[in-house]
C-alpha cells in the first residue's frame, strides 16, 4: 500500500507548471482555416512537475504538438497533445504520461493581455485502470507584457486528482525578465529570466501522499540560434519523510535544451 501511495505523490505532481505544450513564435499560418500547428522537443535532465520529479531524477525527453486558430478578434482556439517518459518509483508498469490540452484564448491590447481557459487531461497507458491515475483539470490563466517584464497567474482545478486524491487545486504566480543586452552580442542570441512560485492543495492527502506543498523555479533561458538552453533551481517545501523518504521534492538543479519548430 505504500508505494501505491508512494506513486501517487511522486507521480501526479505540470513545472517546470504544465508541460511545455509547444509555443514557438508568431509566423506565417501552418495549418488548416488559417491556423499554426506549433511544436516542442525538449531534452531534460529530468521531467519535474509542479517541484516533483516524476523520473526519480533521472533524463526526460519530451514532446509536444499544438494547433491555434483564430475565431474572431480577439478569440482563438486550440488543441494539443504532450508526452514525456516516467520512472516512478514502484513496480507499476508504467512508462510514459500522455497529456491532452484544448481551450480557448483571448488577447487585447496589442496583444500583451492574454487571458486563457483551458482543459488538461493526464493519460498513464498501460497503467491499470483501478489505480485511478488518470484525472482532468481545467485551468484559468492571465498574462501581460509591460515589454521589460511579463507576469501572469494561472488557477488548475480537477475534480478528482491522481490515485483518486479528490478535489484538487493548483494556484501559481510566474514573471519572465527579458535580458535585451544579451542580443546586442549577436543577434541570433537572446535571454530571460524566468521564475515562478505555486501551491498544490488535495482533497484527500492520504491517497495522494503528501500535505499540501508550495513548489518554485528560478532561472534564466538562452536562446542560441533556435535553441533554448534553460538553467532553473526548483524545489518544494516538502520535507523528506513528506516525500516518500526520497529526495524527488528537494531543491536541486535542473537543465534542458529544447527546439520549438
Amino acid at each position: 500500500m505504500m508505494k501505491r501511495i508512494s506513486a501517487g505523490m511522486i507521480a501526479a505532481t505540470l513545472s517546470v507548471a504544465a508541460p511545455a505544450f509547444a509555443q514557438a513564435p508568431a509566423k506565417t499560418p501552418t495549418g488548416p482555416f488559417g491556423g499554426d500547428i506549433t511544436g516542442i522537443v525538449t531534452l531534460a535532465n529530468e521531467y519535474s512537475f509542479r517541484g516533483i520529479s516524476q523520473t526519480q531524477r533521472n533524463p526526460a525527453i519530451q514532446g509536444g504538438l499544438t494547433y491555434e486558430v483564430p475565431v474572431f478578434k480577439p478569440i482563438s482556439l486550440y488543441a494539443g497533445f504532450w508526452g514525456s517518459n516516467l520512472n516512478f518509483p514502484t513496480d507499476v508498469n508504467e512508462s510514459v504520461e500522455i497529456d491532452i490540452v484544448a481551450g480557448a484564448k483571448a488577447k487585447f491590447l496589442n496583444d500583451k493581455l492574454v487571458v486563457d481557459l483551458g482543459y488538461i487531461g493526464y493519460f498513464y497507458p498501460g497503467v491499470s485502470g483501478a489505480l485511478r491515475y488518470n484525472y482532468h483539470e481545467v485551468a484559468l490563466g492571465a498574462s501581460y507584457d509591460f515589454d521589460f517584464m511579463q507576469v501572469g497567474a494561472k488557477v488548475h482545478f480537477s475534480p478528482n486528482y491522481f490515485a483518486n486524491s479528490g478535489s484538487a487545486w493548483y494556484k501559481t504566480a510566474f514573471v519572465t525578465v527579458p535580458l535585451p543586452f544579451v542580443s546586442n552580442w549577436h543577434k541570433d542570441i537572446s535571454a530571460k529570466l524566468t521564475g515562478s512560485i505555486g501551491h498544490q492543495s488535495i482533497q484527500r492527502n492520504a491517497n495522494f501522499g503528501s500535505p499540501d506543498y508550495l513548489d518554485f523555479t528560478a532561472g534564466i533561458t538562452v536562446t542560441a540560434f533556435t535553441l533554448d538552453f534553460t538553467a532553473q533551481v526548483i524545489g518544494t517545501s516538502l520535507r523528506t519523510v513528506d516525500c516518500a523518504n526520497t529526495n524527488f521534492c528537494k531543491v536541486r538543479p535542473y537543465f534542458s535544451i529544447a527546439k520549438a519548430f
